[in-house]
């Protein structure tokens, strides 16, 4: 791996798309969420003004997208600013693009599928009930994101009881679980980006920091960690920066 620093003219020469992660790459990291019968609170950050500005001057040479395991609702909420023009968010780990106002979902989902989500949610929601580590499920359509103040096993069993197929991953990222289909994921998300501009993978940075994001930065044509000792890619920030994703478009502002 290469610092950020050593990035050039000539490697971003033919770039047409970059790729954010967002929480804890440009924006902070941490969801506060409690859950009840009746109600639903989440609450989380917003993407800095200094960096909206900087990401608006990059969006004048670069789409600029921005991926997460997050809803699009809330996406819109963190990112909306930076859309329309040359500017997309895709959300629940690959799964739907918002661009050029409208809502892609790259893949439909068939019965069966929809009734192993179904009886996993509902499980988790029963072991909830005993359980109080369990804070509550984070809104999404087909992913399920169920956050914790600790790590749950049973968790982990429940997947493992209604996916008799091994066909979900089980992701815990320190606050909560992700749960989704393996073959859906953020670097899926960026080729099916790619491919809907008209350009080549090659073509494509991404940047990420944990798990959920080794497909993406495996897939773009230059891959960046933030997080070297837990994601491997072709360059690593250098933590000047809290937010490593600001870190990446200094460097990219200056070589333009």
């Amino acid at each position: 791996m290469k610092s950020i620093t050593e990035l050039t003219r000539e490697d971003i020469k033919n770039l047409k798309i970059i790729c954010f992660d967002c929480d804890g790459v440009t924006i902070k990291r941490g969801t506060e969420i409690e859950e009840t019968e009746t109600t639903l609170n989440v609450k989380t950050h917003n993407l800095s003004g200094e960096l909206l500005e900087k990401i608006i001057r990059l969006k004048e040479h670069f789409h600029v997208n921005f991926s997460s395991g997050r809803s699009l609702l809330y996406l819109d909420r963190m990112f909306g600013k930076v859309l329309w023009d040359n500017a997309s968010l895709t959300g629940e780990i690959g799964i739907f693009t918002l661009i050029d106002g409208q809502v892609i979902q790259h893949e439909k989902f068939d019965r069966e599928t929809l009734e192993k989500i179904n009886q996993m949610k509902v499980a988790i929601r029963e072991l909830s009930k005993r359980n109080k580590d369990i804070r509550g499920f984070e809104p999404k359509q087909f992913l399920i994101t169920v956050h914790a103040w600790k790590e749950v096993p049973e968790i982990e069993e429940i997947r493992k009881k209604y996916d008799t197929k091994d066909e979900f991953y089980n992701w815990w990222n320190g606050e909560a679980y992700d749960i989704g289909l393996k073959r859906l994921n953020k670097g899926t998300g960026l080729k099916r980006l790619a491919n809907y501009l008209g350009v080549d993978i090659s073509q494509t940075i991404a940047i990420g920091n944990g798990p959920n994001d080794v497909d993406m930065v495996e897939t773009a044509g230059i891959g960046v960690t933030t997080n070297p000792k837990e994601l491997k890619a072709d360059y690593y920030t250098t933590g000047v920066l809290h937010l490593g994703g600001e870190e990446l478009v200094d460097v990219l502002l200056k070589l333009i």
